[in-house]
């Protein structure tokens, strides 16, 4: 039972064309065509306006009357379904925008469901069927199955009936004036949605809502469905596919491993019929595409999750990166921060392809997700892509495009790693040679299914050809659907969140949506990855590999936690009202950490010299902690292994990081008393470190000096 408006309502008969397909304007030109072949005239708009709603009978009569009583409106109708039929055979039944998420809502809310069509049942069910929407409806009544066809009220009161709900307990969706007329009569909750006809006034009168299209009504019917909360991590996507495509710039560990699994849960009444993943990889766009499907691997739970839907496409493929931007309502950009500058150009080109492709036909705003793991990663994305789109139109055009779409800012709240080009090519082999064996066994027998309902010789016939010639297509590669490609190495964490800037997002099950996303950013950017590449700095060069087999190493799991506790003591002076997120975080961080058995080390510490800027995730928590007078001895620690495994990795001399360092501390955040204090720790204890003298275990704390010399007698 669903409250809308309140009202209470317990059933929804839906009209078929029109209403959930768009097929009114497809059967005007099969009725045209028909006509023409059959009595060279072809029907005129005003009869086919007139007919609209009308049971095939009523129809009839008014052919009839405009073109004779000899009019052969039997063939013509059946020569229309014929044409009808090869369109939509060809090309798939034109469902409204908006339907599915509609049906799959109110089926969820416990609302009985039918179908009240004028068409006829042979028509009615191949649509339904074709659609993948018979599914939602208890019953189906169709125009051949009643005495009188709309505007009377019969077919809505036996679609109740059959319901055993009272019509005035149902919603009754309709477009035609014969249609609307017969769900008034009827006494049902008229909703009359526009199609081909303007509604006039007697119609509009006889509409309990008005909307002028599906989507107009979904948005409205969202206020009285609840959200549903956050996915657990074993739950299973929605099976309905919705009419939207959504794509992931950058198939990369976040993009593959985390958004896929985001857009997949989408709302949790349908998902995406499509997600387009670019990448440069040849080999994983290869093996996704060939497969049809991935997985993700979450180690922890010993869980391996598919995702399916998926067209991987080269990054390096200018019109196919066009293709997803112009066709897609939603794209992540799944990018690491040095690649900005050359991908804003792409992504330029991207939206500058859709505005050229809707400036016609204007089309709903592009929702844009920015995972680049930065504080005000929005602001730096968005100068370079205004950058990139003056070069390709001029300041004017570029800053309407940019004005016309939702640009979001995100924190991702998961670790993920990606699996080496090696290890999928053993993956490969192995499952190639399983395909292989699987083609030269014998093919099992088939089973046989009983059922109450027996088949007609002729049906029986025809349903072991049509079950012979599936099978028979469909057993090479079936082998491939038991056989799951593993790309990633995923932790559990499942919420993400995400600046609360479009619509899109209202729903979406994975997000958190913040009103101010640059907190949760600076909690992000300082807890996780800042803790998260000193203690990857420090496991590598204690010469462990992964970080979950390092956190097995007491010191550098007691190195974790000192670092966690001087960063929140930081974080809670500048964000006291976020002290609880602080320590679920912290928590989170912690337990992902323990069981990041497959998260190489290697990967986490990359590029340090990034991650020793002055504002950033190390010396970012020194500076807030130097000013607030807490203790920072443990972030100067980390700081230092990083100098030293940037020097070791041959990034950089021993004399260019010091440099580093000190262009780093004559930033406005550091005083003059703590830059010293930091310049001495790491000039004292560097060269130590990286000749041996000094082990990690063995390097003294900071302490408040600024004297060199006093580091060298310790």
């Amino acid at each position: 039972m669903l409250k809308f408006k309140n009202k209470m309502i317990q059933g929804a008969i839906f009209d078929m064309d029109g209403t959930m397909f768009d097929t009114e304007r497809l059967r005007f030109q099969t009725l045209k065509q028909a006509s023409r072949e059959l009595i060279g005239v072809e029907f005129s708009d005003d009869y086919l306006m007139g007919c609209l709603g009308l049971s095939a009978r009523s129809a009839k009569q008014l052919a009839q009357a405009e073109y004779g009583e000899d009019i052969p409106y039997t063939e013509i109708r059946q020569r229309a379904d014929e044409l009808e039929l090869e369109s939509v055979r060809q090309f798939g039944v034109p469902i409204k925008t908006g339907l599915l998420q509609v049906l799959e809502r109110l089926r969820k809310s416990g609302l009985r469901m039918a179908v009240a069509t004028s068409s006829r049942r042979a028509i009615a069910e191949e649509y339904l069927i074709n659609a993948n929407v018979y599914k939602f409806f208890d019953v189906l009544v169709c125009g051949d199955e009643v005495q009188r066809g709309k505007p009377h009220p019969e077919i809505f009161l036996t679609a109740a009936q059959k319901l055993n709900l009272s019509a005035s307990d149902c919603f009754m969706f309709e477009d035609s004036d014969n249609g609307v007329t017969s769900a008034y009569a009827a006494q049902g909750i008229t909703v009359l949605l526009r199609d081909i006809k303007a509604p006039n006034e007697q119609m509009l009168s006889k509409a309990h809502y008005y909307y002028e299209s599906m989507e107009d009504y979904l948005e409205d019917l969202n206020l009285y469905i609840p959200a549903l909360g956050m996915p657990s991590l074993q739950e299973a996507f929605p099976q309905t596919l919705n009419q939207l495509t959504v794509g992931i710039h950058g198939f990369g560990a976040i993009g593959g491993g985390y958004l896929a699994q985001v857009l997949s849960h989408w709302d949790g009444y349908t998902r995406p019929k499509r997600i387009y993943a670019s990448t440069r990889n040849q080999l994983y766009r290869s093996a996704v595409n060939a497969f049809g499907t991935y997985c993700i691997r979450y180690g922890q739970m010993s869980y391996d999750e598919r995702i399916e839907n998926m067209s991987i496409i080269d990054a390096d493929n200018l019109q196919h990166m066009q293709e997803m931007y112009i066709e897609s309502s939603l794209i992540a950009l799944c990018l690491p921060e040095k690649a900005l500058s050359s991908e804003a150009d792409v992504i330029a080109q991207g939206l500058y392809a859709r505005y050229l492709a809707h400036q016609d036909q204007p089309t709903a705003p592009l929702t844009v997700l920015i995972i680049l793991n930065k504080v005000g990663a929005k602001q730096l994305l968005l100068e370079h892509i205004r950058k990139a789109l003056v070069a390709l139109s001029d300041m004017q055009t570029a800053q309407a495009i940019l004005a016309q779409h939702y640009f979001c800012d995100t924190v991702v709240n998961r670790m993920v790693s990606k699996l080496t080009d090696q290890n999928l090519y053993r993956q490969l082999r192995i499952k190639y040679n399983i395909f292989k064996q699987s083609q030269t066994e014998d093919e099992a027998e088939p089973v046989e299914i009983e059922d109450n309902t027996r088949l007609q010789p002729e049906q029986e016939r025809q349903a072991s050809l049509y079950v012979e010639d599936l099978r028979r297509n469909f057993q090479p590669s079936h082998i491939l659907q038991t056989m799951d490609l593993i790309l990633f190495n995923a932790e559990i964490d499942m919420p993400i969140y995400v600046e609360n800037a479009s619509p899109l997002l209202q729903k979406m099950r994975q997000m958190i949506l913040v009103e101010d996303i640059s907190e949760i950013q600076l909690i992000k950017n300082r807890l996780w990855n800042g803790v998260h590449a000193m203690l990857a700095w420090y496991a590598s060069l204690r010469g462990h590999q992964t970080i979950g087999v390092a956190l097995a190493d007491p010191q550098i799991e007691q190195f974790m936690q000192q670092l966690l506790q001087q960063v929140q003591q930081g974080l809670a002076v500048v964000l006291p009202h976020r002290q609880h997120d602080l320590h679920a975080l912290a928590q989170s961080f912690a337990n992902s950490c323990v069981h990041a058995y497959k998260d190489p080390c290697a990967r986490v510490a990359r590029d340090p010299l990034r991650k020793l800027s002055a504002s950033e995730r190390v010396l970012g928590s020194i500076a807030s902690n130097a000013q607030a007078g807490l203790p920072y001895q443990f972030l100067a620690q980390g700081a230092l292994l990083g100098y030293v495994y940037a020097v070791q990795t041959h990034q950089l001399t021993e004399a260019q990081a010091l440099a580093h360092l000190q262009t780093q501390l004559q930033q406005p955040h550091f005083s003059a008393q703590v830059a010293l204090t930091l310049r001495n720790y790491v000039q004292t204890y560097l060269p130590q470190l990286l000749s041996g003298a000094l082990e990690p275990e063995q390097l003294p704390l900071l302490k408040p000096t600024s004297s060199a010399a006093q580091y060298a007698s310790t």
